[in-house]
C-alpha cells in the first residue's frame, strides 16, 4: 500500500512527485482514474490532487467517501489565479490548497513522512 497517492496527469508534476518521492524513499501510487483514487486513498497518509483536472471535484468527493479512513491530508494545487478551483476544493474537504509554484517548492516537505 502506498503512503502517497496522486491524482495528477500533468507530466511535469508527475515527474516532480516521483523524483521527490524517490529521494525520500516514499512509496507513491498514481491514480489514473476515480475508482483507483477512491480505493488507494483509503490507506494513504497523503493524497495529492491537481485541481485543474475537470474531474477534480468528483475526485475530492470520492476521497471523502473513504471516511472514517480518510487520509491525514489531502493537498490540492492549481494555478494561482484559479481561486474558484481552490475555494471549491476547500468546500469539498481538501485539507490544504495551494498554488502550483508553492506546491512545487514545498513538495519534498509535503512528501516527507513527518510532513
Amino acid at each position: 500500500m502506498a503512503e502517497v497517492v496522486y491524482f495528477v496527469r500533468d507530466l511535469l508534476f508527475v515527474s516532480k512527485i516521483r523524483e521527490a518521492a524517490d529521494r525520500l524513499g516514499v512509496a507513491v501510487v498514481p491514480a489514473r482514474d476515480l475508482d483507483t483514487l477512491e480505493r488507494e486513498s483509503a490507506g494513504a497518509r497523503l493524497v495529492i490532487v491537481d485541481l485543474r483536472l475537470a474531474d477534480a471535484p468528483a475526485a475530492l468527493e470520492r476521497i471523502a467517501r473513504t471516511a472514517p479512513t480518510l487520509p491525514q491530508a489531502t493537498v490540492g494545487f492549481a494555478d494561482h489565479e484559479r481561486l474558484d478551483l481552490m475555494e471549491t476544493a476547500r468546500a469539498l474537504g481538501c485539507t490544504r490548497v495551494m498554488a502550483k509554484g508553492q506546491f512545487a517548492n514545498e513538495l519534498s516537505r509535503l512528501l516527507a513522512p513527518e510532513g
